[in-house]
């Protein structure tokens, strides 16, 4: 079976609902577009901590859509009577501080008072709406990339690639009766046609002219275990299953696991179908060794 890319998603507001797109243009700090805005709390000494779903009371994130324009531009509306916002490069001004995302420390631009209202009445908390810069440059973990290598408002690394044979392999570990959709993982790319946790081995892959080097397992948190549609968590799953069968640690990790993280080495434009070839492959990392689901292939 040849080897493609069966989706492509991009995340305009960090957290927000996923927005599928048939084409990707990969820049150095991830796809166009890629979570290059962001709510961050506006209240006391977490004042410019970044919001997602993991925190109390924001998991209804998944319902708020955004679609920016070619202007830089963009619209917010949600599926729960939220009304819309718009937001134009004029309305925004320089954060007053810097905003954290983690250990780091960013500049960012507010959109203002109006997009700070509308999200605080979303989510009944006090917060406020930014974008990256564009001349901002927010350094990837130097553990795992080159000095040069940069992302977005992303948590650590400018692209996620998952794999559909992956989630079917693991969804039969699931609590009976439960249905886990790719959605859970908040890709930006999804492949098929490769083994079950193949991409756990996998070093470099060339789509067109673009090349992705897969640098780090990616360790999951509870935004699994919350419905994209629904905005709440059913149950633990999929933090479940994967807890009993992609549990691991060592080479400086420790956690559940699913999926890879990847950066850009060639940049170019993606499209939803293209093939894709796998250039080298790499021993499996340390923290999966000894999970119950590893990739069945030796590496080349």
């Amino acid at each position: 079976m040849a080897v493609k890319i069966a989706e492509c998603y991009i995340y305009p507001l960090k957290s927000g609902r996923a927005m599928s797109v048939n084409t990707l243009d990969v820049t150095n700090r991830g796809p166009v577009n890629d979570r290059i805005w962001m709510l961050v709390r506006d209240q006391d000494s977490e004042m410019g901590k970044f919001i997602t779903q993991r925190d109390k009371g924001c998991e209804k994130l998944a319902l708020v859509s955004a679609h920016p324009d070619e202007t830089g531009a963009i619209t917010f509306s949600t599926d729960d009577g939220g009304g819309e916002l718009f937001v134009e490069q004029d309305h925004l001004h320089h954060y007053k501080g810097t905003v954290r995302i983690w250990r780091d420390e960013c500049a960012a631009m507010d959109a203002g008072d109006k997009a700070a209202q509308w999200f605080s009445h979303y989510l009944n908390q006090p917060c406020r709406l930014v974008k990256i810069p564009d001349d901002f440059i927010r350094s990837t973990d130097s553990n795992y990339s080159k000095p040069t290598d940069q992302v977005s408002f992303a948590d650590g690394f400018p692209l996620l690639v998952t794999n559909n044979s992956s989630l079917q392999k693991l969804s039969k570990h699931f609590t009976p009766h439960t249905t886990i959709s790719m959605d859970r993982f908040r890709p930006n790319i999804v492949l098929d046609g490769i083994g079950a946790f193949e991409e756990d081995i996998i070093h470099e892959i060339k789509i067109g002219n673009v090349v992705l080097e897969f640098v780090k397992p990616c360790n999951r948190c509870k935004i699994t275990t919350i419905d994209q549609t629904e905005g709440v968590s059913p149950s633990n799953e999929p933090l479940k299953a994967l807890g009993q069968a992609r549990r691991g640690k060592g080479g400086g990790l420790q956690g559940v696991f699913f999926g890879q993280n990847a950066i850009p080495r060639h940049l170019g434009t993606i499209h939803a179908g293209d093939g894709v070839e796998i250039i080298s492959k790499k021993p499996l990392h340390p923290a999966l060794v000894n999970a119950v689901l590893r990739p069945d292939i030796s590496p080349a």
